[in-house]
Formats: structure tokens, C-alpha cells, sequence
């Protein structure tokens, strides 16, 4: 499928192995749209049925594949696995309704046949940010997600080990053995200020890390939230969607906030809506049941994750990626560090 693009047969196959197509096959199928993204080889088409398959299937889907072997993360498992183990449990919406996850040989990289959503929904063109209604809907899709494997006791099973110290050290420290090389790449396009924040924050004991040795209010999060990895209502009213699960990983639930928000907004946008937002987070939590968990400790965790933004942009400098990139982010999260006071957290 990395090469080729699917036939009749080879969908037919693919929905027929997981249970979407009991009866019936696949007559044709036309290729409305193809692109590739850094790592994956999206292809959109128009699905033609026999008379006997069920009338409830989408005509219209899109048929994900990785473009290479994926270099996993320390702690992601892979948009399959997400669409094998988790996906199933959690319904539509907040997710894209998966049709098929197929294996290349490998448990962790596959193809992937999601219904395609774009007659309905789309998101805001890069870099223009949503809406505060569309924010709202975000919030209520993560918000769905981490209520749901809230403190879930299959959290180690599903992912392996929860992190320790020493792995969460190791984390970080191969992170930060970039940081020379990427303040030497940039000299003084750097602030002394930002130099002094990095050298402070990897200097230290790690502290924000450390909150995740303990599995109080850990759940199953996004990884990767920012707002165009949502889909919105082209018109009226409506659930978001949120798509490309490649990087799911147990953590606390402010991580997605803190990236969607500090890592990507500029200060007077965040300024204006990061409160309001986490309260209205909040807000959904408390509608989904979760009781054990206050306000207060919500902020905390979100101050901690904002640190844990300034390795992103040292993480994708690492990985070739222009600064048209990461620039910007680095310039959020850093005003973001000091906004929100968080040299006290070190």
C-alpha cells in the first residue's frame, strides 16, 4: 500500500478482515484526492458497494499508510496500535469512526481506513488559529478522551511500564544532549533571557517530569493537540473530531492543553483564553464524573506541562524541521514559562 494505491480488492480485504463489511464486497473505488505529509500517504476516495453489503457504510474514507518505518518515541505506541486497543472503547466522536487497521508486518505500523469527514468538517488553514467556540469544542473532544481512561487500571497493561525517575531522566537528558548544538546553530538570534530559561530548567531536578511517577490523575492523551488536528463543523452546530493519533501516550491530561495552548498561541491570544479554557475543561471533567481532582491541582499540572513545552522545539530542530516550524513555538513557550511563573516549579 506505501507505493500503490488500493483497488477494489485490497479495500474489500481490508474491511472484510475487520468485521466493517460482513456481507458484500467492494465493486470500485475512485481516487478523489492524494497527498503525503512528513511521514504518512493520505489517499481520499469514493467507495462503490454491492447490493448486499450494508447501507450504512461510508461511501467516502481516507486510507492512511506510513511513508517510512516510524522511529518511535520513548513513550508513543503508533496511531495502529491507538486504532486497535483504544479506539474500539471510545466511540464517534470524539473520534473519526476507523473502518479498518491493518498490520504491514509489524505491530506498530500499518494502514489505517478512517470514514473522510471534509463534506462536514474541516479546520482553520495553518497558522490562523480557531475559533473560541471551535476551541471549545477541542476542549470538550479532550476533555471526552482523558475522562475516559481516567486513572484507568489498565493503563500500565495497555502501554507497558509508567515511567520511573530514571526513565523520565533518560528522556530528557536525550533530549537535551541537542541543546549545544542547537544554541551553537542560532548564537545570538537566542536571548541571553531564553539561554538563561534552558539552562535553568535542564539544569535542574527535572521536577515538572517527576509529576508523572505518580499515577494520580494519568490518562490516556493526544500527544500531539494542537488545534489543526481537529476537525470542526463546516456549518451549525456540532462535536469536533480529533485525527492523527500517532503519538498517544499515558500522561496528564494538561499536557494537551499546554501544547494546544502555550506552545502555539501567541502571548496576547493565550492570554486572553488560557483561563477561561481550562476552566471550562474543568468544567467538562466534572461533567463526565471525575471527582478527585480539584481546580488547583488542574493548574499545577498545566504550569508543570508548560516547561515540558521547551523541549519541543529542541525536539523538532533535531529532526531537520525549518525553523518556520518550531520558531514560534519556541517564542510561546517561552513567554509562556514566564507568564505563568514557573521558575518556582523547578
Amino acid at each position: 500500500m506505501r507505493d500503490s494505491l488500493p483497488t477494489a480488492a485490497t479495500l474489500s480485504g481490508w474491511l472484510h478482515r475487520s468485521g466493517t463489511l460482513p456481507c458484500g464486497v467492494v465493486t470500485d473505488v475512485r481516487v478523489e484526492l492524494e497527498f503525503k505529509t512528513t511521514i504518512s500517504k493520505l489517499v481520499f476516495l469514493a467507495a462503490t458497494y454491492s447490493p448486499d453489503a450494508p447501507a450504512t457504510l461510508p461511501r467516502h474514507m481516507v486510507v492512511k499508510s506510513p511513508l517510512v518505518q516510524r522511529t518511535r518515541d520513548d513513550y508513543s505506541h503508533g496511531e495502529l496500535q491507538f486504532y486497535r486497543l483504544l479506539a474500539p472503547a471510545m466511540g464517534t466522536p470524539p473520534l473519526v469512526c476507523c473502518l479498518a487497521a491493518i498490520d504491514d508486518g509489524d505491530e506498530n505500523v500499518g494502514t489505517v481506513v478512517l470514514e473522510d469527514l471534509r463534506a462536514t468538517h474541516d479546520h482553520p488553514p495553518w497558522p490562523i488559529p480557531p475559533s473560541r467556540n471551535r476551541c471549545e469544542l477541542a476542549i470538550e473532544a479532550l476533555a471526552q478522551v482523558h475522562a475516559q481512561w481516567w486513572e484507568a487500571p489498565t493503563l500500565g497493561n495497555t502501554v507497558g511500564q509508567l515511567h520511573t525517575p530514571e526513565s523520565l531522566t533518560s528522556m530528557v537528558q536525550g533530549i537535551t544532549t541537542h541543546l549545544p548544538a542547537f544554541i551553537d546553530a542560532f548564537g545570538d538570534a537566542l536571548t541571553s533571557e531564553g539561554l538563561r530559561v534552558y539552562d535553568q530548567v535542564f539544569g535542574s531536578s527535572l521536577q515538572p517530569w517527576m509529576r508523572l511517577t505518580d499515577p494520580y490523575a494519568l490518562t490516556i492523551i493526544h500527544g500531539d493537540a494542537h488545534t489543526w488536528n481537529f476537525l470542526f463543523p463546516r456549518i451549525g452546530a456540532g462535536p469536533a473530531f480529533l485525527i492523527d493519533w500517532q503519538l498517544w501516550h499515558v500522561d496528564l491530561g494538561a499536557r494537551d492543553l499546554a501544547f494546544m495552548m502555550a506552545l502555539h498561541w501567541y502571548p496576547s491570544r493565550r492570554r486572553e483564553l488560557e483561563l477561561a479554557l481550562i476552566r471550562y475543561y474543568y468544567d467538562v471533567l466534572l461533567a463526565h464524573g471525575l471527582e478527585n481532582y480539584s481546580f488547583e491541582e488542574l493548574w499545577l499540572d498545566y504550569r508543570r506541562c508548560v516547561v515540558r513545552n521547551l523541549t519541543i522545539p529542541i525536539i523538532l530542530w533535531s529532526r531537520g524541521l525549518n525553523p518556520e516550524g518550531w520558531w514560534h513555538r519556541l517564542e510561546c513557550a517561552l513567554a509562556a514559562y514566564h507568564d505563568l511563573g514557573c521558575e518556582e516549579l523547578l
